[in-house]
């Protein structure tokens, strides 16, 4: 039952991940058709990521008050809904709606994650790396087909309507999956979880070290990956000399191999949680080490098949970002506060969302030159630095300091 519920979580967010990285695989499409800037094509994705800046936290306590079920039902109906905007707003070539679209999405998106991994935590609390792994890397393959499939319709049909209308389409076979979900939960729930006796409420959720930094991690490391994907066509296309379709082809190799590795990389981050503290500093090095490899790859007018190599390493990066560094987040903090913490964590994470493309728009557009997409690159690097010193720290800090019993928290990170 529990891989079943596994199952439909996956396939309930083939929808999101599928509809999230359309404006990706359409960049150049859609920049030539609403006349946009680079700037103006990443607020897409930033606009994506500001409303959830103060909502995020909001939607976790209403999960933890309501429920994961509750959360699954109306955010992935919701998601739906959202799409419906953008797909309108790119069938008039209406900026704006697509704007209010993407917002929209944005905070479907966000909380219904949180919707999920809820359920998830008290179904398999103590299989969360690899729960955890397949829930955020296998839809990723959703993300890999639309690189492939969005711009094959839109040359195809030399309209933005089918690649939307498909992604809307997604979007509500995945509400129809989340209806399943709850319903198998509901049906073969073998012990109801304690009734909550007071109300969640942000003033009961106390911060802790650990759970700060990891915070902070997991945020750094998720702006190192997903800011970069959303223009990753346009990267491929500039720098290593691929055409539209074959860079939209070439970039499903990281999303893949997340996909491939994220099982494995699970069941080791269960079975040694004690290692934990260590493998976050691999995680977060294998970031850095793939945008050196962006940053140091010669600039090319024919197609550089060698830049494979740093997507191998990116999608390896991703794959220890869900299966070690989410559950040794979500181990910091007591299961009944578990998604307020992850309204917390959203706060941040939607921080850097909105301003790093933002950023690297605006790096791209004063950068000049032959090569401006390394430039951009240069942010990536900066990102993962910080994380690469941050996770040392905290290896460090569990070396050197004694281990503090937590009584709630089985996995927590002992420093």
């Amino acid at each position: 039952m529990d891989r079943l519920i596994i199952l439909l979580a996956i396939l309930l967010m083939l929808g999101n991940n599928y509809a999230f990285d359309i404006p990706q695989a359409l960049e150049v499409p859609i920049e030539e058709e609403f006349q946009l800037t680079q700037t103006q094509f990443n607020l897409l994705y930033s606009v994506f990521a500001i409303p959830n800046i103060g909502l995020s936290i909001g939607g976790g306590i209403m999960i933890d008050n309501m429920g994961g079920r509750w959360g699954v039902f109306t955010f992935s109906l919701l998601l739906g809904l959202s799409q419906l905007f953008i797909f309108f707003g790119g069938c008039y070539h209406n900026y704006c709606m697509m704007l209010c679209g993407r917002a929209i999405f944005g905070i479907a998106s966000d909380i219904l994650h949180i919707a999920v991994f809820k359920m998830v935590a008290q179904r398999m609390p103590k299989d969360m790396g690899t729960a955890m792994g397949l829930i955020l890397t296998v839809p990723e393959l959703a993300a890999a087909l639309n690189s492939f499939l969005s711009p094959y319709l839109f040359e195809k049909t030399n309209s933005l309507k089918i690649p939307l209308l498909f992604g809307l389409f997604l979007c509500f076979l995945s509400f129809l999956s989340g209806l399943m979900m709850i319903y198998v939960d509901m049906k073969y729930e073998k012990v109801e979880t304690m009734k909550q006796t007071e109300q969640i409420s942000v003033f009961n959720f106390k911060l802790t070290k650990p759970f700060v930094i990891m915070s902070i991690i997991t945020t750094l490391m998720l702006a190192s990956y997903v800011p970069f994907l959303d223009n990753a066509n346009k990267f491929y296309h500039e720098r290593f000399g691929f055409s539209i379709m074959d860079a939209g082809q070439i970039v499903t190799v990281g999303y893949v191999v997340a996909a491939i590795t994220s099982p494995i990389v699970g069941r080791i981050s269960d079975k040694f949680t004690n290692y934990r503290p260590f493998f976050i500093v691999v995680s977060t090095i294998m970031f850095f080490i793939s945008h050196l490899q962006f940053y140091y790859m010669p600039l090319t007018t024919s197609p550089n098949y060698y830049s494979v190599f740093a997507l191998i390493t990116l999608g390896l990066s991703y794959s220890c970002f869900s299966s070690v560094l989410m559950p040794a987040l979500q181990s910091t903090v007591p299961e009944d506060m578990l998604a307020t913490a992850l309204g917390l964590l959203g706060i941040i994470e939607n921080f850097c969302m909105a301003v790093v493309p933002m950023i690297s728009g605006f790096v791209y557009a004063i950068g000049g030159g032959i090569d401006p997409m390394k430039n951009v690159d240069i942010i990536y690097l900066f990102l993962a630095g910080i994380g690469v010193v941050l996770s040392i720290h905290l290896l460090m800090e569990n070396i050197l300091k004694p281990a503090k019993a937590h009584s709630k928290l089985p996995n927590a990170l002992d420093i």
